[in-house]
């Protein structure tokens, strides 16, 4: 019975939790990993390999950079994977590249493939351009990847020791010794302000209510009443700051009434917003996301 061992794995990490992927090697990386009997099993939002551990040195003995490129591609799943991500794409022809050749060891053992916290648009990459071209066919112009992530195999021994410790120049490499590599890469989500519309035929002043957050971090203000379609008066209140999109969120909104005698619960839990009711508007002189929610 053969026994396999861990050659390297990659993971995506989301800060909106909800957000899932489809990870498939490209055609190229899929017989290569085929001839060499390598295993390919999806993890979390990613992709593990495992080589027999047996051939393992094989295999790794001689990498040279370029000779084994394997590249995955990931596809979002939620069709509103756009709304609520970071970085934005400059323009329909590119998309992220990411190689292993850049990536930075961190303190738990990872590699994250990115020098930043989390992906940015300084790594996007024309679909045009050779390198990440090849990589790419006809149906990925249709449905577009969100990444393409390029391993090659060379890392993983480039800068190893050999078995005596010494790291002489030109001195060959104990690829016995060379362990897994897991790699991530890492999405921030996109922020937005949230604006409640308090929809009312009655003409009641907002003076008086106030949008309270329980756990006290984060503060709305009363805007200028608006009008909406159907003659309907709505009461308008905005959070000061934006605030992280997520699947679920853990604020804790309430509709009060302020009075002598004290504040009046009128809304126990108001809604959250939903990333897919998003405006752009100004506010405060600039450009910004607005979650609109509605309460009749």
């Amino acid at each position: 019975m053969s026994f396999y061992s861990p050659l390297f794995s990659i993971d995506v990490e989301h800060a909106f939790l909800g957000a899932t992927f489809t990870c498939v090697p490209t055609p190229e990386t899929a017989d290569w990993i085929r001839r060499r009997d390598l295993l390919v099993r999806p993890q979390r939002n990613g992709v593990a390999v495992f080589c027999e551990a047996a051939r393992r040195s094989v295999l790794l003995a001689d990498c040279a950079p370029g000779a084994a490129l394997l590249a995955f591609k990931w596809f979002a799943q939620d069709p509103l994977f756009s709304q609520y991500t970071l970085p934005l794409i400059p323009t329909p022809e590119s998309l992220l590249y990411l190689r292993s050749g850049v990536s930075i060891a961190d303190d738990s053992g990872r590699h994250c493939l990115h020098a930043g916290e989390t992906v940015d648009a300084g790594l996007m990459q024309a679909m045009t351009e050779p390198s990440l071209a090849r990589h790419l066919d006809r149906r990925d112009v249709l449905c577009k990847p969100v990444l393409v992530a390029e391993i090659d195999l060379a890392d993983h021994v480039a800068g190893q020791t050999t078995t005596s410790g010494k790291a002489d120049e030109g001195a060959a490499v104990n690829v016995d010794s060379v362990s897994g590599v897991n790699y991530y890469v890492r999405f921030s989500a996109r922020k937005s302000i949230w604006k409640y519309y308090f929809i009312s035929n009655a003409d009641i002043d907002a003076v008086n209510l106030a949008v309270v957050d329980l756990d006290d971090t984060v503060r709305f203000v009363a805007a200028e009443p608006e009008q909406l379609p159907g003659s309907r008066r709505a009461l308008v209140f905005m959070s000061e700051a934006e605030i992280e999109m997520q699947q679920k969120y853990p604020q804790r909104f309430q509709l009060r009434e302020q009075g002598d005698m004290g504040d009046r619960i009128l809304i126990r839990r108001l809604a959250n917003a939903d990333v897919s009711k998003v405006t752009q508007e100004m506010v405060g002189g600039r450009a910004a996301l607005v979650s609109e929610i509605y309460i009749n």
